[in-house]
């Protein structure tokens, strides 16, 4: 009984390498599509984390809006709630990364293509962050706070502005009846794009 081997051909070599590239393309293709589309499901998990797993206030929408006028700064508009079942009173709140000119952000009531701010909160930095005014929530409220600042979709002459998108990491300053100087920085960032206004 004998066998006898064959050496393959330059046809068998020259099919063998064209499915091994073939294969080769569809993985590089599919690992693309998948790190493209990475940014979309990062701004959805951020999002649906704000709105069902941060406690005891929760960010329920969030938006950003820029200016072609007056304010020259941007803005972002968060709908904060409170789901505890006691009242909370909101203190202040720190945007990071913050600028790269370490400007403060003003927070007002009032959503404005004009540039009118209706009740003032306060302005906040890394290192003072609490307002001047505070919020009481009682349980289950929703209240709209606007924040302005140049680098906060806005173009205003800072590296870090953009009119494209915001994305930053969000702390809470607030109290209760039974505590102060409490604090809560979420694990995901707030984000979303920015909508001309």
């Amino acid at each position: 009984m004998s066998s006898s081997l064959r050496a393959p051909t330059p046809l068998e070599y020259t099919t063998i390498l064209a499915v091994v590239l073939v294969i080769g393309l569809i993985v590089v293709g599919l690992a693309m599509f998948f790190s493209q589309s990475s940014g979309d499901v990062t701004q959805t998990e951020a999002q649906t984390y704000w709105a069902s797993q941060a406690y005891p206030l929760r960010v329920s929408a969030m938006q950003g809006y820029y200016y072609s006028a007056v304010p020259t700064s941007g803005e972002i508009a968060l709908s904060i709630e409170n789901v505890d079942s006691k009242p909370i009173t909101l203190t202040g709140l720190v945007l990071e990364p913050y600028s790269d000119t370490g400007e403060s952000f003003a927070a007002y009531t009032n959503h404005s293509a004009s540039g009118a701010s209706g009740t003032y909160w306060g302005s906040s930095t890394p290192a003072s962050p609490l307002w001047s005014n505070s919020i009481t929530l009682v349980p289950n409220q929703r209240m709209s706070i606007y924040l302005r600042a140049n680098t906060l979709c806005s173009t205003a002459g800072t590296a870090s502005a953009s009119t494209e998108r915001f994305k930053n990491y969000l702390t809470i300053y607030y109290q209760t009846q039974d505590f102060s100087g409490l604090s809560f920085r979420g694990i995901k960032p707030i984000m979303g794009r920015c909508n001309p206004s």
